[in-house]
């Protein structure tokens, strides 16, 4: 079944938590809604042997591209190796890991909505304040009607993961308690 429009959904890896919540955000919120539009969702992470699909249950495909082809072609935040996380782990993120983003595609190319994270200390290195995936299905059907649409849209933050997604806000709170050590 082919479809009007992709949902790009660019995430660091199964190793982070915000990621994760922003995944059951989209497969949980978002994709009943947009297969209802005429579209469809696949997750895009540059981590070898991601396995956020199986993990978290995701109805939506799961697109390994180690090269980051795909980040590259949207100007997808790329952070180097060197930087990442997972620096020392041999054969994770050869090319750097491609930071969080959404790119809504038609079936003819056309970028019908993209957002991109810009790494930052205020965004706890591009984890935090990602827009919310109800916000972004608003825009779309706007988008999808021909109407304009706003560019302000409520993010996610420590308090938004902490209520819709406590494990993972559990997760987070144990590596910043490892840091302080």
């Amino acid at each position: 079944m082919s479809s009007n429009f992709t949902v790009k959904v660019f995430f660091r890896g199964d190793w982070c938590p915000w990621c994760s919540g922003y995944l059951k955000d989209f497969n949980d919120k978002a994709l009943h809604k947009i297969q209802e539009l005429g579209g469809n969702i696949v997750g895009i992470t540059s981590q070898a042997g991601n396995q956020s699909q199986k993990n978290l249950g995701l109805n939506f495909d799961i697109q390994i591209d180690e090269e980051n082809i795909e980040a590259k072609k949207y100007g997808i935040f790329i952070t180097p190796k060197a930087e990442t996380p997972l620096k020392d782990v041999d054969g994770v993120y050869p090319n750097g890991m491609a930071q969080p983003g959404v790119v809504i595609e038609d079936s003819k190319g056309k970028i019908l909505y993209k957002w991109a994270i810009v790494p930052s200390e205020m965004n706890l290195g591009g984890a935090s304040d990602r827009p919310l995936v109800a916000d972004i299905v608003a825009s779309l059907e706007q988008i999808l009607k021909g109407q304009e649409t706003g560019d302000s849209f409520s993010t996610t933050s420590m308090s938004y993961l902490e209520q819709n997604h406590p494990e993972e806000y559990q997760k987070v709170q144990a590596y910043i308690a490892s840091l302080n050590k």
